[in-house]
């Protein structure tokens, strides 16, 4: 809020003066002695006029009741589903499947005790030599019942010459221009993985499979994949949320009637997941980092998922002063809050519990932190630097005084206490004799809103030598101290409804040699 406020109360002496004053030696005619009054700014503002969007991190935002609250927000990127496709690929770039019998099963190599119903599959290859020992001709028929496309199992068949007996065996084999695999599934309906291989003789009377009878499967990847995926940990993104509020802080107490943290989950992961916590501290203005206490560190949250690929689930965790020690971080005037949230599936290691993963499956977690503006102040203090450049430029103005008017719906008031400073920050005089009250606060009800209007003016008034050490002067820096009524004990609410109005009137005296 002082980075809007300061500025507008005191765009004259930083920059306003400079253009008008532009204006006023420009004139062709002047007389010798002249008083002048001019009027410099008459604005109405609310705290979302001061305010605004400063960037995509922070807003101001309005409840139904008007309230207004500073809110601070930040999303990580995405987390995808890549480890678990990962993990299952790196089992999966070359499975041989020896043929010893006509039927045989398998058990399909699996990561973290995971159990698949089915595997879609965008790439991969499938190799196969099925040899004929025997001295005469034999047919040959491999079928893989759980690989299929289009509800079609891979199947190949063929007939071979009978084995001379010198070389190598005949054999049907692709290993020159291997199956390719896209678009197929492989489904595991008993946990295992079916071969089916007949090698009969032409009259149909039933042979062994010969050695080096093989089908490879290699370089699968996956799109899709629904089953048990184990107790699986999904690796998060640390991120810094910065608040700006306590950015400028000096002193003072502020508090914040229900400050609340939120953290939201986009999930678009199909299995049940509970986030994690791995970091969720405060660093304060002056250093410290604190770290986050109650439920959400010590156990996490469940999130929601979605029961269809495509979908996403939203699951919001409200950290507020019932299930945390967040009133006091707010105390302690943080200026960031830093976290990790990861997730973990299958937080129950039950296998009856199922779902799906598609390659496009990913959650997010956003981190929001409000501050509603109900709460109270004592002796809260902000400075701020502003550039100046009054220069010599304006010989012929001996005397210069500023006038600022503000009245002022708002249940607190302002102080402020100015230094000029010369470029290498060394101080040269005061804005005025000790605080300026520029905004006064109004009176409230039992529900904190303002009842009226109060006005507050003040002159500042620069002549001799103040205004000769003002024309040296490159910066202005502004202490502004804020307070709610009663010393910062009561409680107040500040709204849209509630309105300032800023008149800054110059008076300026020329004495032309």
């Amino acid at each position: 809020m002082q980075k809007a406020l300061l500025p507008l109360l005191f765009a004259c002496v930083a920059t306003g003066c400079n253009s008008l004053l532009d204006d006023f030696t420009n004139l062709e005619a002047m007389e010798q002695h002249a008083e002048y009054a001019l009027p410099l700014i008459d604005s109405r503002v609310d705290l979302r006029g001061l305010v605004g969007k400063v960037d995509e991190r922070f807003e101001l935002t309005v409840d139904p009741d008007g309230l207004f609250r500073f809110i601070y927000s930040d999303t990580v990127p995405s987390v995808t589903s890549e480890p678990v496709f990962a993990a299952i690929r790196s089992v999966a770039r070359g499975i041989p499947l020896q043929i010893t019998k006509r039927r045989q099963e398998i058990d399909f190599p699996l990561p973290n005790d995971a159990s698949l119903d089915v595997l879609r599959l965008k790439a991969g290859q499938l190799a196969y030599s099925l040899p004929n020992p025997y001295p005469q001709a034999v047919n040959v028929r491999l079928t893989l019942p759980d690989i299929s496309v289009g509800g079609k199992p891979v199947t190949v068949s063929g007939q071979l010459p009978a084995y001379t007996g010198t070389g190598a065996p005949p054999a049907l084999s692709n290993a020159d221009a291997p199956l390719d695999l896209a678009g197929y599934e492989l489904a595991f309906p008993d946990e295992t993985f079916t071969i089916e291989y007949t090698i009969d003789a032409l009259d149909g009377t039933p042979l062994d499979p010969g050695r080096g009878t093989i089908a490879v499967l290699s370089n699968l990847d996956f799109s899709y994949l629904k089953g048990y995926f184990g107790r699986t940990p999904y690796p998060g993104v640390d991120d810094q949320l910065e608040i700006n509020f306590f950015e400028n802080y000096l002193s003072g107490e502020v508090t914040f009637e229900d400050p609340r943290i939120l953290v939201r989950v986009r999930n678009s992961v199909g299995v049940p997941a509970r986030a994690v916590v791995e970091e969720l501290n405060v660093v304060t203005v002056d250093g410290r980092v604190i770290p986050v206490e109650g439920e959400i560190v010590d156990e996490g949250f469940s999130f929601a998922f979605p029961r269809e690929p495509g979908q996403n689930s939203y699951t919001t965790y409200v950290i507020d002063k019932s299930n945390s020690n967040l009133l006091e971080l707010l105390d302690a005037k943080p200026v960031a809050l830093n976290y990790k949230i990861s997730a973990l599936i299958n937080p129950n290691a039950d296998p009856s519990t199922k779902g799906f993963l598609a390659d496009t499956s990913s959650y997010s977690a956003t981190v929001t932190a409000e501050l509603p503006l109900y709460g109270s102040a004592a002796n809260f203090q902000v400075a701020d630097t502003f550039a100046v450049n009054l220069g010599e430029q304006y010989g012929e103005v001996t005397a210069a005084t500023l006038r600022v008017t503000t009245d002022s719906e708002w249940p607190l008031d302002l102080e402020v206490r100015g230094t000029f400073t010369d470029a290498q920050g060394n101080p040269l005089l005061d804005l005025t004799d000790g605080q300026l009250l520029i905004v006064r606060a109004n009176s409230v009800d039992a529900s904190g809103n303002p009842t009226g209007s109060v006005q507050a003016a003040h002159d500042i008034t620069f002549s001799g030598d103040r205004l000769a050490l003002l024309r040296q002067a490159s910066h202005l820096v502004l202490n502004a101290s804020f307070a709610t009524l009663e010393g910062g004990t009561r409680p107040v609410r500040i709204t849209n409804q509630q309105e300032l109005r800023v008149r800054i009137g110059a008076r300026l005296t020329i004495d032309k040699p």
